[in-house]
């Protein structure tokens, strides 16, 4: 199994709205990672992932960040957010990096892959010596990832919009 962390473009358009059309056909939770893509039309959310990338008409709250499709061979399989910093909200509850990987593609280990891809980005792009990861409490496949991954466990706190989180740090260095 080989992953890429592609940054998207125009021509993934078609991938990612049947991605979308797929994940409605087969809900199963919120969508992580995706910087809303399944909330804007496709043109509007291209812009805002570059915006957010380079810091340019960003939207309150949010923080300079990396959107990525998560591929495997030439199947979109799921998304990564990573942001570079934290702000207050980011800090209780949504941490550096935000992944989702589509149903039909769980349990394959494609989640593992890119959230290690993502570590690598984070410490060498980046240089963030260490990251937050949050997931829902509940979500098991979340928690076992990061665990593998060498997550430790902070704490468990209730957000008001994310409901309960639990937070894993992840030392880079």
């Amino acid at each position: 199994m080989k992953i890429h962390l592609v940054l998207p473009l125009k021509k993934h358009q078609n991938d990612i709205e049947a991605f979308l059309r797929a994940c409605e056909n087969n809900p199963s939770g919120e969508m992580a990672g995706t910087s809303q893509v399944e909330n804007l039309p496709f043109d509007v959310w291209l812009t805002k992932v570059y915006n957010n990338l380079f810091q340019r008409d960003m939207e309150e709250g949010y923080v300079e960040a990396s959107t990525f499709l998560i591929y495997a061979d030439t199947q979109l399989v799921g998304f990564m957010n990573i942001r570079h910093c934290l702000n207050a909200f980011l800090e209780e509850a949504g941490g550096h990096i935000g992944y989702m990987i589509h149903p039909e593609h769980r349990r394959l280990g494609y989640a593992k892959a890119a959230l290690k891809d993502a570590l690598d980005f984070a410490q060498n792009a980046l240089k963030l010596n260490k990251v937050l990861i949050t997931c829902s409490k509940g979500n098991e496949a979340s928690k076992r990832t990061i665990l593998a991954l060498n997550g430790k466990y902070e704490n468990t706190v209730d957000n008001e919009v994310l409901g309960t989180v639990e937070r894993y740090w992840i030392k880079l260095n």
